[in-house]
Order: structure tokens, then C-alpha cells, then sequence
């Protein structure tokens, strides 16, 4: 079963929590997290597939095809979205939303 862009945002999240709990003296608390946000750009504006990852005040957009940054930042989290990205069938998921929604958009169009 296809996985939403919300349980992919809770899947990075804790991934980002597990990780930093596994190198830290200092217990993470879960909710430092609770505004991660995955969103997928518009893929009627952008030439390449890209994910938006919106944590508090920080947000960097993604390549899905390369997994490389295109803009903003995500100071320390950064590393932890790229190793996310490559784990398991991530990346995949993510780029089978971005079908799912151009289809949405397709017969939103359609229907105008």
C-alpha cells in the first residue's frame, strides 16, 4: 500500500528522533519535531521531481531523481533527510505521491 505524504513525514521524524537519541547523551523528545512537514513541489511549475522538508523555521527543497539539495537549509537536519532519502524504498514512496497528485491535478483540470 502507497504511503501518504503524512506518514512519510512521521516515517523522516522519527527517523531524525531514533538517529539522534542513538548519538546523544541527551534524550530527543519527540515532539521538538511535531512541525516536520513533507510537501511535494507543484509539478506543473517545476521541471524536476522536488520535496519541500519544512522543519520550525528552516525548510529545503530536494531533488527526488538525485537526492541533492536545491535550495534553503536545514542546518543539522540536513544529513539526516539525505540518509532518510536513501533508506529503503523512501524515495520511491515519495515519487509515487508526486504520480498520485499529478493525476489529482489532471482531473481537477479536466473537470474546469
Amino acid at each position: 500500500m502507497a504511503k501518504t505524504l503524512n506518514e512519510l513525514s512521521e516515517s523522516l521524524k522519527n527517523y531524525i528522533t531514533e538517529s539522534q537519541d542513538a548519538h546523544s547523551v541527551n534524550s530527543v523528545k519527540n515532539y521538538r519535531y511535531n512541525n516536520l512537514k513533507i510537501e511535494l513541489a507543484d509539478p506543473r511549475i517545476t521541471k524536476i521531481p522536488q520535496m519541500i522538508v519544512t522543519i520550525g523555521m528552516s525548510e529545503a527543497t530536494f531533488n527526488l531523481l538525485t537526492g541533492e539539495k536545491l535550495s534553503g537549509g536545514l542546518g543539522p537536519f540536513e544529513k539526516y533527510v539525505y540518509r532518510w532519502m536513501d533508506r529503503g524504498t523512501n524515495k520511491q514512496e515519495l515519487l509515487a505521491a508526486l504520480k498520485r497528485a499529478e493525476k489529482q491535478i489532471g482531473k481537477a483540470q479536466a473537470a474546469e
